[in-house]
């Protein structure tokens, strides 16, 4: 995909042409077989027309296209990525194609409602209330699923009526922090600010606990939610504000650190992709996993490991998004240095955000997220857990809590923090 840019004009004839050079080299290799169901319809369809891509439909293309939820499996799964010559990127071609059938189909204002997760926050938590008893309502859902196209059984993430932001700002500093061990600008998310705010709070306890002093800067949704449209001026103009956030207090000696793992993956390896300049690398550079970050503390022997109590048997689902990082499995290591034992479940909950709330894709989603269920009920866990919470939603509701008596997946950071005795 040498001749490819993910933020220059597309050409459609090159892209024809690259596209089907990359479906010839996925036939011969057939690895991401089963993978996700893009790579399912684009094999079965080749095997349709007995291995001539050529003849592939364009209805063929906008399938494999539209059911891609750029979750990256493949790209840490395919042989032919950089530095191979091939240099083959398949979950950019895709990003490409989302951005040409943007252009050339129009976009749905439903789909475009789905990617403004600040928006969607902040009314959401002003109305946290009515609205969360409205996302309940099997008759709203219904008319939603009419008007809007969103699946009437899609589970969501109940909003705040305290904003994370809010808390952080109204909170009591530790009296430790008089002189932090650390300092760190922390990314919080659309996601933890507005709904998974907990998880943004047990983030801070359990650095403050470690003697590290937190700030959050300004920010804005990081801009993964876009790529479902392929929008891609929307995604740089995210990055250039977000990194200008950031750089300010990297420049102080701050490190930055992310509780969601699609945030994290945003700063560190998309940014820099799409813009090349000097503080985005210097920003994705000191941007950490915040499983990572404590573990780095741990190794330079900065972590307190005063826990208090043990969480027990813990099924732990990693995110791909966290996959694609390849720091290893460091939300593991931690709750194992909290006293837990861990089993990992590498598979693909399916939720994706916006993808899994449109009517045509969540029985598919709820098809993909059957497989990490099936593993989680095989591993006995007194928990379990996800470092992404829209995954933990999907993994309970796709049923991978029942055999722990209904409990919510939780953040390992949340677990962590219990493992310490700290107050919710």
């Amino acid at each position: 995909m040498k001749g490819l840019s993910l933020i220059n004009p597309i050409d459609p004839k090159q892209l024809d042409k690259e596209t089907l050079q990359i479906y010839e080299i996925c036939d011969g290799c057939r690895r991401c077989f089963n993978l996700c169901p893009s790579f399912n319809t684009l094999l079965d369809r080749i095997d349709v027309f007995e291995g001539d891509v050529a003849k592939l439909t364009p209805a063929d293309h906008h399938r494999v296209v539209d059911e891609c939820y750029y979750c990256k499996l493949c790209f840490n799964h395919c042989p032919y990525t950089p530095p191979h010559q091939y240099a083959l990127d398949f979950p950019h071609l895709m990003i490409l194609w989302k951005k040409r059938l943007a252009m050339e189909r129009g976009v749905r204002w439903r789909d475009r409602l789905l990617i403004m997760t600040d928006l969607m926050g902040r009314a959401g938590s002003l109305t946290a209330p009515l609205t969360n008893r409205l996302l309940e309502n099997r008759l709203v859902r219904r008319l939603m699923e009419l008007i809007a196209g969103v699946h009437h059984e899609r589970r969501v993430l109940h909003f705040s009526t305290e904003t994370f932001p809010r808390w952080f700002a109204r909170r009591v500093q530790p009296a430790n922090l008089t002189v932090p061990i650390r300092k760190v600008a922390l990314f919080s998310s659309c996601l933890v600010n507005y709904q998974a705010t907990d998880v943004g709070k047990a983030a801070v306890q359990v650095l403050e606990k470690n003697g590290v002093q937190v700030v959050v800067p300004d920010q804005r949704c990081c801009g993964m939610p876009s790529f479902d449209v392929g929008d891609m001026d929307a995604i740089q103009q995210a990055a250039k504000a977000n990194v200008a956030s950031l750089h300010s207090w990297v420049a102080k000696g701050y490190d930055v650190v992310v509780p969601t793992a699609s945030c994290s993956l945003m700063l560190k390896r998309e940014y820099p992709e799409m813009a090349g300049d000097e503080k985005t690398k210097q920003v994705a550079g000191r941007t950490f996993d915040i499983c990572e970050y404590l573990m780095k503390m741990k190794r330079d022997g900065q972590l307190a490991t005063d826990f208090t109590h043990k969480p027990g048997r813990v099924a732990y689902q990693i995110p791909c998004h966290l996959r694609d990082q390849n720091i290893g499995f460091k939300s593991k290591e931690l709750m194992e240095c909290a006293g837990a034992q861990v089993e990992v479940i590498e598979k693909c909950s399916g939720h994706d955000g916006a993808w899994s709330a449109k009517k045509e894709f969540f029985p598919l989603s709820m098809t993909i997220a059957a497989k990490a269920v099936r593993a989680i009920e095989q591993a006995p866990a007194d928990l379990v857990a996800s470092d992404c919470p829209l995954a933990g939603l999907q993994l309970d509701q796709a049923g991978a809590s029942a055999h722990v008596g209904g409990k919510a997946a939780l953040h390992p950071i949340q677990i962590v923090r219990d493992a310490y005795g700290l107050p919710k």
